[in-house]
């Protein structure tokens, strides 16, 4: 439905609606942008508090195993820092307990990274300083993964974790604890900027390449170098965004609920003359014209308007009236204009003299029609008779006589000349059912008598009287009404009713010629009898020729009384 085609109340209502679903969405879009980037900012600050805390706890955990290491209290570092693999003094770069040792000659304390050396992947650091006659060395798996993995502020999905120099990881992934954290490759944009030495804060797609908020930065030890990063992910992160867009829109549907419902009532009352106007002028467009049920006393242009649609309504149902009556086959009935201005009603009067006229040709186009359908009809069946009679016949003679003059065996010849016989027989009844010469030599009466002597037998007793007036002029297109409407009685009859006993009578008159036809059948229903075709044609045949066709059927029999005019 197009705008233009609503109700005003609706347009007020949708107006306001829509205006209001403008602001309310601006409002709420600028709400929900800004809250969703506080949330952002808030997300990010946290994380690179937790980043810094992270960092702190480890420096400060490497100082303490900086300065146990220099104290030589390896029961400390145990205690305190890790498993220790090995302490002792060396004097040259060697390979201890499989992992490479590397010597760097500083007075101070080294720290070097040898966590590739470990097969579990486990974090493994080497320390080192230079002594008077050799090297003191220690091996330690720092207890730095419990200091990662207290994920405070970081909920389900949080976790802070190393990443070496190599985008290897350092310390156990809680996603995957399982597996080897050098099998799991860190190649990610905050890793990729840390190492270059650019701290930050942003969303980026993790090593599981789902989208996280992370703070990472270079965390430089000596000669270690990792990146720590902690993450959290977006979707956890911004959950109180999908409770805060439900809430926004449920807030929204509520408003916009009640400013259509204020809105409606308000422009229904400021256009209910208007509708009741307009419900009155829909009964009009739909035939329906009944006077305002709804007083309106009023004197401006509004009740003035009702006035006139009450006199518009009378006009019509005066209108309605007349054309009811003509509609209905009154053509007597008469109509006085409203006005000399009244086009309806002019038009009503010339459409009743056009029905008139219409009427008169249609009844005679009609029987024109019936007329030449039966003349059609009895033309084509008086060439298919003729056809039979002079075509079919004398070669079905000539057939005899040849088979009399041939020497053949007698039975056969005898089985011959009974079987020619009877198709000759056969021709000559088809060919008198449909069309008997003696009905176009005689007549109507002698036809009918020819009729009933073909028909009659041991079971089927037919009574006919035939009272002919030689004064009487038959035209023949009557005679052949009359013999197809006795045919058709005959064999509904015999056929249908199963009658024993059958009564014709024709008798002709000056004026008209009258055929009456009753039997002892087993009837039928008038009211819910199929009369097929057979009566159909009957009926159809006498009204072409003006006649007047009647029909009674009960369970003792049926009775069909026909009177045609003669010209």
């Amino acid at each position: 439905m197009k705008f233009v085609d609503l109700k005003i109340r609706s347009k007020l209502a949708f107006v306001m609606v829509v205006f209001a679903m403008a602001i309310i969405t601006v409002i709420s879009a600028l709400y929900y942008y800004q809250f969703q980037e506080a949330l952002k900012e808030r997300v990010l600050l946290q994380l690179s508090s937790v980043k810094q805390l992270k960092i702190a706890q480890i420096e400060q955990r490497m100082e303490g195993i900086r300065e146990t290491f220099l104290d030589d209290d390896d029961q400390s570092l145990r205690s305190q820092y890790g498993e220790v693999l090995f302490h002792g003094h060396v004097t040259n770069d060697t390979i201890i307990l499989g992992y490479s040792i590397v010597l760097e000659g500083s007075d101070a304390v080294v720290f070097n990274d040898v966590s590739k050396y470990n097969s579990k992947g486990q974090l493994t650091i080497s320390l080192e300083i230079r002594e008077s006659n050799g090297y003191d060395v220690a091996l330690i798996k720092p207890n730095l993964q419990e200091v990662l993995m207290e994920r405070t502020g970081l909920g389900e999905t949080g976790e802070s974790y190393l990443v070496g120099s190599d985008h290897l990881m350092r310390t156990s992934s809680r996603f995957f604890p399982s597996r080897n954290p050098l099998e799991i490759e860190v190649k990610t944009i905050g890793v990729k900027e840390a190492l270059t030495g650019n701290a930050g804060a942003r969303i980026i797609n993790d090593y599981r390449n789902i989208p996280v908020f992370s703070a990472y930065e270079k965390l430089q030890i000596s000669n270690i170098e990792w990146v720590m990063l902690s993450e959290i992910d977006v979707q956890e992160a911004l959950f109180p965004l999908e409770s805060l867009k439900r809430n926004l829109f449920i807030v929204l549907g509520l408003i916009l609920v009640l400013i259509f419902l204020v809105s409606y009532e308000l422009s229904r009352q400021l256009v209910k003359p208007v509708l009741l106007t307009e419900q009155q002028l829909r009964k009009m467009s739909r035939g329906i014209f009944e006077p305002m049920h709804q007083s309106i006393q009023r004197d401006d242009e509004i009740g003035q308007m009702y006035k006139a649609l009450d006199r518009l309504i009378f006009a019509l149902e005066q209108t309605v009236a007349f054309a009811n009556k003509i509609g209905g086959g009154d053509f007597e009935a008469q109509y006085e204009l409203l006005s000399d201005e009244d086009q309806l009603g002019t038009a009503l009067m010339e459409m009743k003299e056009k029905l008139q006229a219409y009427q008169i040709n249609e009844k005679k186009l009609k029987l024109e029609n019936q007329r030449s359908l039966i003349s059609g009809e009895e033309k084509e069946r008086l060439r298919l008779s003729r056809e039979l009679h002079d075509g079919l016949g004398p070669y079905l003679t000539i057939l005899r006589l040849k088979v009399e003059s041939t020497e053949i065996n007698p039975g056969v010849k005898q089985e011959l000349q009974k079987m020619i016989d009877n198709t000759i027989g056969e021709m000559r009844r088809i060919s008198n059912n449909l069309m008997p010469s003696v009905l176009h030599d005689f007549g109507a009466g002698e036809a009918i008598r020819n009729l009933v002597q073909q028909v009659k037998n041991d079971q089927i007793k037919i009574n006919y009287q035939y009272d002919k007036n030689e004064l009487a002029k038959v035209p023949e297109q009557t005679s052949i009404a009359l013999y197809r409407v006795a045919q058709e009685a005959i064999t509904n009859a015999i056929r249908h009713a199963h009658a024993t006993t059958i009564s014709l009578s024709l008798t002709e008159f000056e004026d008209r010629i009258s055929l009456f036809i009753r039997d002892n059948g087993i009837g039928f229903d008038l009211n819910n009898a199929n009369y097929g075709n057979g009566i159909r044609n009957m009926r159809e045949r006498v009204n072409v020729e003006r006649g007047i066709f009647e029909l009674e059927s009960n369970k003792k029999g049926s009775t069909i009384d026909v009177e045609i005019p003669i010209p």
